[in-house]
């Protein structure tokens, strides 16, 4: 870009966003327009702090050069320059949400010496709008017209503009082609014009050239339009865009200003004077003011009526809820859940020492008791409504016996004021809680698969008497009897004497008749009855199955502890060898051969050929004959293999 000259004689426009005191104004007169206009033949007409000159601007006599002096100054050194107004303008209402319309008008004279070509034209210029206070980027000299940084396809935030260029310069990258001068409408971007119109050029023998841009707000149309002289005939070029968002010159905190920059490699902007004017929204203010207080009283009114209704519903909703649950807890202890959350650091992961189907389970310490817990969370998605919930406390609080773990109480996440107030929300959405003793020496499974250290035989078949007086009490000492329904190692837990705690009673249930229906198979799969997958009904005999393959988890070998395997081992009356190695030999062959025939016996396919609880524990303490097992037809239950 050699050498291009642009005079221009402009009338500049000053506009944008918001004013603060417009909407403070009390008073039925239209406020009046607001304007302003500089002569820069005459500097009289204006103040210098009005104008920012940024880049190459300045003044230059009666004129405005825009980006440096043509006349003897190096123009290499010339890139790009603008003039905005140097104060915030009312262009938005914050009380109306509306944009005022507006009107300006300049005129300018390019001129392009006579050495020079297309291949050598500055870029042009532009009229254009932006927050206040905006600022000239960093590199934005050629076809950027100064708005943006080259290479930047467009603008965001508070970088948003509304720009009328005038092109003399065709890039490559511009949308919609150009094949000449024209002038055009952009939106946040230099890189494509929504509107553009023609012009045969924008130096016609170095004439004078008027441009008009006005915005209609109650048409939300904007207009651009060029008059120059060709051959001693007028020509009018207009240029538009209608329905474009105003979204940018909403304020964030500061008001906007309206800005007129150029660009080109020799610019001059001549000022005769400089016109802009304003049109403000015409309201009457009190009669707006009585009409907001109306709404305003209205509005609130409605809303107070609302919340007093919501309040006395939520309260009584409340009120039902917790009378629910104490009615369905029957007078179990009630421990607020902050002090729950408390004892167990806010149910950490540190703090978690088991998880299954039904929940999770942390330890805690509560203060309240002054004792260590075990708070097991109940898993909203496997309980269905509160019922489960109030069959589990209920059965468990009435079960006191010294081989089962103890309920110490229950817990609820809702009794805070956002769960006062939510409490329509349905109730399966409530965090259900149980509080039980801490058993602090682990589970069966872990002490025979996972830890190091070896159970004795005689640690062994003292588990195992506890486990028989544990389901003894819960099928024949209470009425109605109770069902565990989910009997395997993790579920027995240990204490620091090895005293065996049956635990999980989360699918326990009390039956009156016999037997429990279930639409959904439930238990453990590999320690399920094979009758209860069949006809999902559930009974004494279900408990004493999973009881069976549990003994032979205890007695056998790891690699040979299911059912088929020791029945064949008792077919060929070799069942010691089904012992667990591990022990090499240091068990009473009597208890040993007792406890897995037991085992035999009550995983008998036949529920009518397995014994009860009492019979077992009858066998188990006699030295009374082996039972004479039947041989199965099918043997295709097992304990999970470890």
């Amino acid at each position: 870009m050699a050498c291009l000259q642009l005079q221009v004689l402009l009338l500049l426009a000053c506009l944008l966003l918001d004013a603060p005191h417009l909407s403070s104004a009390a008073a039925t007169v239209p406020t009046p327009p607001f304007s302003f206009n500089f002569d820069f033949s005459n500097m009289s007409t204006y103040k210098p702090d009005d104008l920012r000159f940024e880049g190459n601007a300045t003044v230059h006599g009666s004129f405005v050069d825009l980006t440096c002096n043509a006349y003897g100054l190096d123009i290499s050194q010339c890139t790009a320059g603008r003039m905005s107004y140097n104060h915030p303008v009312p262009f938005y209402d914050q009380t109306t949400k509306e944009v005022a319309s507006f009107s300006t008008q300049f005129t300018f004279k390019i001129i392009v010496p006579r050495f020079n070509n297309d291949k050598e034209k500055g870029d042009g210029m532009a009229f254009f709008l932006a927050r206040y206070p905006s600022r000239m980027p960093p590199d934005s000299g050629g076809g950027s017209l100064g708005l943006i940084t080259n290479n930047n396809y467009s603008s965001f935030g508070p970088d948003q503009f509304v720009s009328v260029e005038f092109d003399t310069y065709n890039n490559t990258w511009e949308q919609p082609k150009q094949t000449g001068d024209h002038m055009g409408i952009n939106i946040n971007t230099v890189t494509f014009s929504t509107n553009t119109t023609s012009v045969s050029s924008f130096s016609p023998n170095e004439s004078m050239m008027k441009a008009s841009i006005t915005f209609d707000s109650k048409t939300s149309m904007l207009v651009a339009s060029l008059q120059y002289t060709v051959r001693n005939s007028q020509i009018l070029r207009p240029c538009s865009r209608r329905r474009w968002q105003w979204d940018f010159l909403q304020p964030p905190g500061q008001p906007s200003s309206s800005i007129k920059y150029t660009h080109g490699l020799s610019t001059q902007l001549l000022l005769p004077r400089y016109k802009k004017q304003l049109t403000p929204i015409c309201r009457n203010i009190d009669a707006d003011h009585k009409k907001a207080i109306a709404v305003g009283v209205s509005i609130g009114g409605g809303l107070i009526l609302v919340l007093l209704v919501w309040s006395i519903l939520s309260w009584w909703k409340w009120r039902k809820t917790n009378r629910e649950f104490d009615k369905g807890t029957r007078g179990a202890c009630r421990f607020n859940y902050h002090r729950l959350a408390a004892a167990t650091n806010h149910f950490s992961m540190d703090n978690r020492i088991g998880a299954g189907t039904f929940g999770e389970v942390h330890k805690g310490f509560l203060t309240q008791l002054g004792r260590e817990v075990a708070v097991k969370k109940i898993l909203r998605e496997s309980r269905a409504g509160n019922k489960d919930f109030f069959d589990e406390v209920q059965t468990i609080s009435r079960a006191k016996q010294k081989n089962l773990v103890e309920l110490l109480g229950w817990g609820m996440k809702g009794s805070s004021i956002i769960d006062f107030v939510m409490c329509w929300r349905r109730q399966k959405n409530t965090d259900l809680f149980l509080v039980y003793e801490f058993v602090d020496n682990g589970n069966l499974h872990m002490h025979l698969y996972e830890k190091e250290a070896l159970l004795s035989w005689r640690i062994r078949y003292k588990i195992v008497k506890g486990i028989i007086s544990a389901l003894v009490y819960l099928h024949h000492d209470r009425h109605p009897y109770i069902l565990h329904r989910d009997i395997k190692p993790s579920n027995i837990l240990l204490d620091k004497n090895f005293n065996a705690r049956l635990a999980d009673f989360g699918l326990s249930r009390t039956a009156d008749n016999g037997t429990i229906q279930s639409s959904m198979v439930v238990g453990t799969e590999n320690y399920l009855d094979p009758e209860c997958r069949k006809t999902g009904k559930f009974n004494r005999s279900s408990d004493v199955f999973s009881f069976g393959l549990v003994l032979l988890e205890i007695a056998c070998k790891k690699d040979e502890n299911s059912y088929a395997q020791v029945w064949e081992r008792y077919i060929d009356k070799t069942l010691m060898q089904a012992a667990d190695d591990r022990l090499q030999g240091a068990f009473d062959k009597r208890q040993m051969e007792r406890v897995i025939v037991l085992g035999l016996w009550c995983c008998q396919p036949n529920i009518e050929m397995r014994p009860t609880m009492e019979k077992a524990m009858d066998f188990l303490e006699s030295d009374g004959p082996l039972p004479k097992l039947a041989k199965p037809e099918i043997t295709s239950s097992s304990a999970p293999s470890n």
